[in-house]
């Protein structure tokens, strides 16, 4: 009797920041051209310290918190007692750093080199593509159209768009009944254990986590984690992805 051969990888999914593109590192860039913009505008304080305070905000407040810099101007002036910024001034240094911010931002975003080349590569063998990403909907689209994304990507699901934010595994088996195949015939690539791993794993979708530098990037394989917590592949470029699918799919014959 012919042994049945199982179905190939047919999907591979994949995280937004700091998976496709340093989010992390554009962030902490456009952040500190805004410190620059107030210094270029005679705020008198050291460039050191000034990041220093900003990034105690962030990490206070959350990276999506709309108020950093407004919080900065007020942390100077009602802390510290060598700062007493005019009415005036307060707004005029906001403003000048988030412009500063938000230039930054749009024009140097780009993606990972590795990302181009193994999009290309998955379309060339007939595999759909996808992205499972957190956020704001509008703001994850920015991201996508400036990165130029959506024409190589096949489908995209962002949680706040559906209502169901990771580590919710339905939200992965949502993107799965969206293009039609079951989780073994999947792949996703994430760089977050809690948010992209384990709810890939608990929908028997074979797990990649990519290390990217960012701030989310802590795992090491000698972290005792729980089997469902545990990558299926452990990466360091996109690269890698073509042998994984191979292998996959050579135990499968």
């Amino acid at each position: 009797m012919m042994k049945k051969t199982r179905n190939k990888i047919d999907l591979v999914a994949f995280d937004l920041d700091d998976c496709l593109f340093d989010s992390t590192g554009l962030s902490r860039r456009a952040r500190i051209k805004g410190i620059e913009a107030m210094l270029k505008l005679g705020l008198k304080i050291d460039r050191e310290r000034a990041i220093r305070i900003l990034m105690e905000i962030v990490d206070e407040y959350g990276s999506n918190f709309s108020k950093h810099y407004n919080y900065f101007i007020r942390r100077l002036n009602q802390v510290y007692e060598d700062f007493d910024i005019s009415f005036n001034m307060k707004y005029k240094f906001i403003s000048a750093a988030v412009m500063a911010y938000h230039k930054e931002k749009i024009e140097s975003i780009k993606l990972y080199d590795d990302v181009i080349p193994i999009l290309k590569d998955l379309k060339e063998k007939d595999i759909k593509t996808a992205i499972i990403t957190d956020g704001i909907p509008i703001k994850q689209w920015e991201k996508i159209l400036r990165l130029d994304l959506d024409p190589l990507i096949g489908l995209v699901i962002i949680s706040d768009q559906i209502g169901v934010r990771k580590p919710n595994p339905w939200l992965f088996e949502f993107c799965l009944n969206e293009v039609g195949v079951k989780g073994e015939e999947a792949i996703y690539i994430g760089d977050r254990i809690e948010r992209d791993i384990v709810p890939a794993n608990k929908n028997h979708i074979y797990s990649v986590y990519i290390h990217r530098g960012g701030k989310y990037d802590t795992y090491t394989k000698r972290d005792n984690l729980r089997k469902y917590e545990t990558p299926n592949f452990e990466i360091e470029s996109l690269d890698e992805l073509s042998n994984i699918i191979d292998t996959i799919n050579k135990n499968r014959e």
